[in-house]
């Protein structure tokens, strides 16, 4: 059986700065990765496969069937290439996770199984924080998440309120999730070496989560709170929602707080807020 650098060397995958691409190329590296989750008999969804290392490891921990989606057509070329030995248990669907097109089709995958799905993932870097974000919106189908992002994005998702890293990530993270750090990974490890270092993170999706009204009017809401995170929460909405004083500390909220000083629930209550009296306000 050809090792993952030997399949690089014959099939000449480069990587590729457009998406984002850093290969692991050591399987113990992968085999460590895949361990911290009991994925044994579970459905797992691997979003950018690559040429297949941390796939071999999902294998060999008895993984019930991994769907694989992949964009890049060297490294299809090079999971095909593979299929003996992953033994149809590996199902892939070719082209961009982030396309509803390509969505759709994981999802009539997922309906076969009748279960949530365990998702495991070297994230491709620049596409990262809209992928995580893709999962949020479509969680029913998910169990829980096992990813490696740059460790900036990582430390961006598990900031706390009061912090420089705290952000519109964050708090649609936390209101969700439990999050843990589970593993740190240098450079080294990586083919094209990046120039900084990895974090995996562990999410369990929380099995109560407080009511949100309105989604999308939540995501708007951060967005906004998040322009310009020096100005107060009631400036960076005055320009498109008249919030007075008094509406504020109805949500129990000081408006004179900048929006790294809120947590998700302080969000949260300006959402439902807001749902309930646009017309009144």
């Amino acid at each position: 059986m050809d090792t993952i650098k030997q399949l690089i060397d014959k099939f000449s995958l480069i990587s590729k700065k457009s998406l984002g691409q850093n290969f692991i190329l050591d399987e113990n590296v992968t085999d460590k990765i895949v361990r911290l989750s009991n994925v044994k008999n579970k459905y797992v969804l691997e979003i950018g496969p690559g040429p297949g290392c941390l796939t071999r490891s999902l294998l060999k921990a008895g993984v019930k069937k991994v769907i694989a989606v992949e964009k890049d057509l060297k490294c299809i070329k090079i999971i095909n290439y593979q299929k003996k030995i992953f033994l149809n248990k590996v199902i892939l669907i070719e082209g961009d996770f982030l396309k509803d097109h390509i969505f759709k089709k994981i999802v009539r995958e997922f309906k076969k199984y009748k279960k949530k799905v365990v998702v495991f993932s070297n994230l491709p870097y620049k596409t990262a924080i809209p992928i995580l974000a893709k999962i949020f919106r479509n969680r029913n189908y998910f169990q829980k998440l096992i990813l490696m992002f740059q460790k900036e994005q990582a430390e961006r998702i598990i900031a706390k309120k009061n912090t420089k890293s705290y952000g519109r990530i964050s708090v649609i993270s936390q209101w969700l999730c439990d999050i843990k750090k589970k593993m740190f990974l240098s450079p080294n490890y990586f083919f094209p070496k990046p120039k900084i270092d990895s974090s995996i993170l562990e999410f369990k999706f929380k099995k109560k989560i407080k009511k949100v009204d309105n989604e999308d009017l939540l995501s708007d809401l951060i967005k906004k709170c998040f322009s310009q995170r020096r100005k107060t929460i009631k400036n960076n909405l005055k320009k498109t929602i008249n919030f007075s004083d008094q509406a504020f500390l109805n949500c129990g909220i000081n408006s004179k707080k900048r929006p790294e000083e809120l947590d998700f629930i302080d969000f949260i209550n300006l959402s439902n807020f807001l749902s309930k009296h646009k017309k009144e306000l």
